[in-house]
């Protein structure tokens, strides 16, 4: 079976429209210069009172978070949970999905403009289903510049180097949000997988104003929510039943967000993808996004807002 055959047999598959909008081969028209501009004067864009974190939570799950309302025992066992699992770095990769192994290969390969496009592709074409998906973006509506390309090499010419490796960071990442039998977090994850799309476009968008890479910005946002599924499993576990009648406090789902920031922030050591976003583990392990000074940490943190102030109000 060529891939194309496969490009064919498995476009039925691909992820919905409201994802494929900000993948790396498609346009993103949120990402405007007028939308920049907004962003970059955040008093002119409507706000809410409630802090980010617990709209993000509420567009993620579907429940509710409560004001002031004081901890339950049922949150400070989730609490508890996740500061043990913490505690023991060995343990988090089994609450927290570890990115392919051949991601950091790819990525050196496509480190700068000299890429070595034949062992990228030979690593690419190990994987048919990857391969497909480099040949169905580089013969998008966006990159079609004439006769389709059947060959891998020529797709890779086409998508260029940057387009080329946020093709293959969210073909290899978008797996890690699939489904999984868990009554909290089935159901969450593909709206963080959205939300991981838009904010690596707005990453992705911001890096250059923010004095960062734009591919390590992209991929940064990309990964940012897997330290939710981490804290979405101990809630799933330890929180309250699954029913639409289930709520949080403020103060509960403050605390979650920053366990799984601090879950990301190890994993994203562990993993070793590239030397930025173990950097970003590093200081996202002792401070808050919010505190953290390094420039990646700020475009990240302006992107997440800016994407939860669009997706919450959808």
């Amino acid at each position: 079976m060529g891939l194309l055959d496969i490009v064919r047999r498995f476009a039925p598959r691909r992820a919905p429209q409201a994802l494929q909008a900000v993948g790396p081969g498609a346009s993103a028209p949120r990402y405007t210069a007028d939308a920049l501009a907004a962003e970059a004067h955040p008093s002119e864009a409507p706000t809410r009172d409630e802090p980010v974190a617990c709209r993000f939570f509420e567009y993620a799950t579907g429940r509710a978070c409560l004001g002031q309302r004081e901890l339950g025992a049922g949150e400070r066992e989730v609490l508890d949970r996740l500061d043990r699992v913490l505690e023991d770095p060995g343990t988090i990769a089994r609450w927290i999905p570890r990115p392919p192994a051949v991601l950091p290969r790819l990525l050196a390969c496509l480190r700068d403009d000299d890429v070595s496009l034949r062992e990228a592709c030979g690593l690419i074409r190990a994987d048919p289903y990857l391969a497909a998906e480099i040949l169905r973006l580089a013969n998008s509506a966006r990159h079609q510049h004439g006769a389709p390309v059947t060959e891998l090499e020529r797709a890779a010419t086409r998508l260029g180097t940057d387009g080329l490796r946020r093709a293959v960071s969210s073909s290899l990442l978008r797996p890690l949000f699939d489904a999984l039998r868990d009554p909290l977090l089935a159901p969450a994850l593909p709206r963080l997988w959205t939300h991981a799309q838009t904010k690596g476009g707005w990453c992705h968008a911001l890096a250059r104003d923010g004095g960062v890479d734009a591919f390590d910005a992209y991929l940064a946002g990309l990964t940012h929510n897997l330290g939710w599924i981490g804290a979405l499993k101990a809630l799933g576990r330890d929180g309250p039943g699954p029913g639409p009648a289930a709520s949080y406090s403020t103060e509960f789902v403050l605390a979650l967000a920053r366990r799984s920031e601090r879950l990301f922030a190890c994993s994203a050591e562990q993993w070793a993808v590239n030397d930025a976003l173990t950097r970003l583990g590093a200081e996202l392990r002792e401070c808050a996004l919010q505190d953290a000074r390094d420039a990646l940490a700020r475009v990240l943190y302006r992107a997440d807002e800016r994407t939860t102030q669009e997706l919450a109000a959808a």
